[in-house]
């Protein structure tokens, strides 16, 4: 009998208090999450939302992780990885009936899995087997925290926020991209991009998918599930694996998997200028805007746990199947996920051949994924590249501090040097942040035997160098960083800890908790010396042409940062504790560049204020009036799913730069297909960027004749014009806002109206 049995028999009152412990960090992260979701929802959507969470995702996905693996590491682990592995059975079966028109049944999968799991016996005492290596208290409440650090960060900005398509000051044209999809996936197969009849959507629409299952299991809202309470789950799911993946490296550490949230959550990044922000690729600057993100990133964070454990042999049968299942829903979740994950086996097969041995698991895998990513190529993303291109090195010319410092040069040129300054600048800040990597780096003989690490490693690289070998627009190439982030942060973190594990000090959790204190202490302080000096203060371009202010605010930071290593190594040595002294300064150094990509997120966290929002201008895109929302809810309520919406409204800006064609929100909201509403991130206009590239949101619409008869409906409508939308193209009725062209009022004679509101009014046609 071991130690910790002894004592539990001898004392059973500590299991007991233990557990309530961590009892209570799960409730408070609870609570945590049913406040945040509380800001713009109403009771009965969260209720429905974590009620289906639970018993028709979590509960039999974790079923099938139990099955599928042969491990029992904790529950953290079980219920994330649970979690996600439901969505990915959800969404699979989802596109496997929706050709039949059965989406709304998608959400029975799970019934057959709770009962033969409670049939069947070998079954039920696999999946109700006690786990191997629970967690302790204090990392419970650890884990807790750093979970609820971007939760907190994003949701409780956005409900500092107007509630959606409440106020025509606050918008996200991606927003209403997404849920117009979103609504094209409850009625639609393959997926259209309702916005522009007749447009088929070759895209990563899986999340979509998931997203319609969703709605129709629960009876919530699209906007709800889009905007406001849909993105929770996933990333509490997504961040609780994170910790998972790092105590496979990194195992049984209290503090390294927590630190590994932190990091991918909201650091990451170390902004030496007071005055310019340095790229940052934490899960809080990017999961809400991109909801796809938000799975696709879960879903490589799952697929390089199972990865770890195929390729250092500690699997099931079961775990291979279910890594290709993942495999299959992560190909349409997120474009960037196989490459990826593909790349970082590939450098398992290279490295394993100077140790003459021959990756056969890793290689059979790559080509089950090489498959599965050529299919999706074709079926999913229909050969579209959505304008990726191999352009090296232009993504500097794109992010950091390249605008303030570059001279001025021609259309489609780049100053090279500014180029290399705001590579230098980024790379630094970001290594800086996960400064954990450093000691990866010059520790690889350590690790190189190990394929798990090779594999993490692999995937990391190939994140970085997409990033920089790509280019796209919108700067969408950075996606291949930041789905990497989560596991770059899980080295970085493992990095840390073997530094401190060398220590072999049972108090060591001190030093590195006054590390990434005094980190964050540290950056504070630099920021304050940098900002008192007016010429380091900006890295501006002078006028005659020199910079001023780039080396100097590294200097400082990098200096109180070693500052701050000596002195907890001096007080660690004062006070007899053990380590080489090298290696307590080499430790702390390292979690001090780590805590202090933390200090910017938690200080702008906690100066959190309502958000005053500027008056209305043409400058930037508009969102819809609360009147313009309710009138396409309307058509929601009053029409069919098939009735077909024509409407003037094009532009989601209208200013200098001419027409932003990305308005969406009618067919969002409406859940109608419209003639031609926006014609924005449709498959057509990605070619044309590709060809051409210009700017996107920009570009004419390729069919004027079609335009032209659409809008003659509102400016000048006759029977013979209105009885041509409704016999060649089947327009029922009418979407017309005043506030985008004038509309005619011989419109309320020649056709019927049905809804008016001061800027807006529907018809419907004879």
């Amino acid at each position: 009998m071991s130690t910790a049995e002894s004592d539990k028999r001898r004392f059973p009152w500590r299991a007991v208090g233990r557990n309530l412990v961590k009892y209570a960090a799960a409730l408070a992260l609870a609570w945590l999450v049913v406040w945040l979701m509380a800001g713009h929802a109403s009771e009965d959507s969260i209720v429905a939302l974590l009620r289906f969470w639970v018993l028709g995702i979590t509960v039999p996905g974790t079923i099938l992780w139990r099955l599928a693996s042969p491990f029992r590491h904790n529950l953290v682990e079980d219920f994330a990885a649970g979690a996600l592995v439901g969505v990915s059975v959800l969404m699979l079966v989802y596109l496997a009936i929706a050709p039949l028109g059965l989406q709304q049944w998608a959400w029975l999968w799970a019934a057959p899995v709770l009962m033969v799991a409670v049939a069947v016996p070998s079954w039920r005492r696999r999946c109700l087997s006690r786990v191997e290596r629970p967690i302790s208290p204090l990392t419970a409440w650890l884990v807790a925290a750093t979970c609820a650090l971007p939760l907190y960060a994003i949701g409780h900005y956005r409900n500092l926020l107007p509630a959606p398509y409440t106020d025509a000051r606050s918008n996200s044209p991606d927003m209403w991209f997404h849920q117009a999809l979103a609504a094209s996936a409850m009625r639609d197969f393959p997926l259209q991009a309702p916005y522009l009849q007749g447009e088929e959507m070759d895209y990563h629409y899986f999340w979509h998918q998931f997203t319609a299952a969703t709605a129709w299991a629960t009876g919530v809202d699209l906007t709800d599930l889009v905007y406001t309470i849909g993105w929770v789950p996933l990333l509490l799911a997504g961040c609780a694996l994170i910790f998972a993946l790092t105590d496979r490296i990194a195992p049984g550490s209290r503090w390294a998997g927590p630190l590994a949230i932190a990091v991918a959550g909201v650091g990451g990044t170390v902004n030496v200028y007071p005055s310019v922000a340095l790229p940052a690729d934490g899960l809080t600057n990017y999961v809400w805007g991109s909801p796809t993100q938000n799975l696709g990133g879960g879903l490589a964070v799952l697929m390089a746990l199972l990865g770890i454990d195929l390729l250092r042999g500690r699997s099931a049968p079961g775990t291979w199947v279910l890594f290709v299942l993942i495999g299959v829903a992560a190909s349409g979740s997120k474009a960037t996920v196989l490459p990826l994950i593909i790349c970082g086996l590939g450098l398992v097969v290279f490295i394993r051949i100077f140790y003459r041995r021959f990756a056969v698991g890793a290689l059979a895998l790559v080509a089950v994924l090489s498959a599965i990513f050529l299919a999706a190529i074709v079926v999913v993303f229909g050969n579209h590249s959505s304008g990726l291109a191999v352009r090296p090195w232009i993504t500097f010319a794109k992010i950091g501090i390249y605008p303030l410092i570059a001279k001025d040069v021609g259309w489609g040129e780049y100053d090279h040097g500014a180029m290399w300054i705001s590579a230098i600048t980024t790379c630094g800040a970001l290594l800086l942040g996960s400064a954990g990597l450093l000691v990866l780096a010059g520790t690889t003989a350590r690790w190189f035997r190990d394929p798990g690490m090779v594999f993490l490693v692999g995937i990391s690289i190939a994140g970085f160098g997409g990033m920089v070998l790509t280019d796209q627009p919108g700067t969408s190439q950075m996606y291949f960083h930041r789905t990497a982030v989560p596991v770059i942060a899980a080295l970085a973190a493992a990095g840390a800890w073997m530094l401190v594990f060398w220590f072999a000090d049972r108090r060591s959790g001190i030093a590195v908790l006054a590390s990434v204190l005094g980190g964050a202490g540290a950056t504070a302080a630099a920021r304050a010396i940098v900002r008192a000096n007016p010429g380091d203060g900006k890295p501006f371009r002078r006028p005659d042409g020199t910079l001023t202010g780039l080396v100097v605010p590294w200097l400082w930071t990098v200096g109180l940062l070693a500052l701050v290593a000596l002195i907890v190594t001096g007080l660690w040595k004062l006070a007899k504790r053990r380590g080489r002294p090298s290696r307590i300064a080499m430790a702390s150094f390292v979690l001090a560049g780590m805590g202090a990509g933390l200090l910017l997120p938690i200080q702008a966290m906690a100066n959190y204020e309502q958000v005053t929002l500027p008056p209305l201008t043409d400058r930037y895109p508009l969102g819809p009036t609360s009147s313009q929302a309710d009138a396409a809810r309307w058509l929601r309520d009053h029409t069919s799913p098939g009735d077909l919406v024509a409407t003037n409204a094009h532009c989601a800006a209208k200013n200098t730069l001419g027409c932003d064609v990305r308005h969406f929100w009618i067919s969002a909201l409406s859940e109608r297909h419209v003639l031609v509403e926006g014609w924005g991130y449709t498959n057509t206009i990605n070619d044309l960027v590709a060809a051409t590239g210009m700017s996107p949101n920009g570009l004419p619409f390729w069919d004027q004749q079609k335009l032209e008869e659409n809008d003659r409906a509102f400016s000048s409508p006759t029977r013979d014009n209105l009885r041509l939308l409704r016999t060649k193209y089947g327009v029922r009725w009418l979407y017309a806002d005043p506030n985008q062209t004038a509309v005619s009022p011989n419109l309320d004679v020649l056709a019927t109206v049905r809804f008016r509101a001061p800027d807006a009014v529907i018809y419907e046609l004879p």
